[in-house]
């Protein structure tokens, strides 16, 4: 988190984050000079249009999309479109933490929001610690946009 934020945020920038959410990652995304912004959590996940009434000027979204913590709810297919169109219109980013998305209590796993990106605004986050390595808890990768490159080949 802290190297996606030193190459995309500035200092002031705005970041929606579920509400309630993992606490451990506050302190970092605040270290780095970016404002949380809390987005409800309900039946359906995050409340976009909330956010977007709330927070038009946000530059980031954080979000477990698949298998939302702590409340385990997956954020509906609309939502997502409507997060998507977001970011897309807005020129904004969104970080899909994926982890532990592969066990659910019904139905099939979902597909992941990164899946649906055409704009290429989503920066991915998954993790198979929990169902290969429980005990090491450090198993995971990122997979970036196109956009990516661009940030880190810039001179400094």
């Amino acid at each position: 988190m802290r190297l996606i934020l030193r190459t995309l945020a500035r200092p002031g920038q705005q970041m929606w984050m579920e509400d309630p959410g993992f606490p451990l990652i506050r302190p970092v995304v605040n270290d780095e000079g970016v404002a949380i912004n809390p987005v409800p959590v309900d039946d359906d996940g995050m409340d976009i249009p909330w956010a977007q009434r709330h927070y038009p000027s946000a530059h980031f979204a954080l979000l477990t999309p698949a298998h939302q913590s702590p409340l385990g709810v997956a954020i509906s297919l609309a939502r997502r479109r409507q997060l998507l169109l977001w970011a897309a219109q807005n020129n904004a980013w969104i970080i899909e933490d994926d982890y532990d998305s592969e066990f659910r209590y019904h139905g099939k796993p979902l597909p992941p929001l990164k899946s649906l990106d055409a704009p290429q605004r989503v920066i991915y986050a998954g993790a198979f610690s929990k169902s290969l390595f429980p005990a090491l808890r450090a198993a995971g990768w990122w997979c970036l946009s196109r956009w990516w490159r661009r940030f880190v080949n810039r001179p400094r």
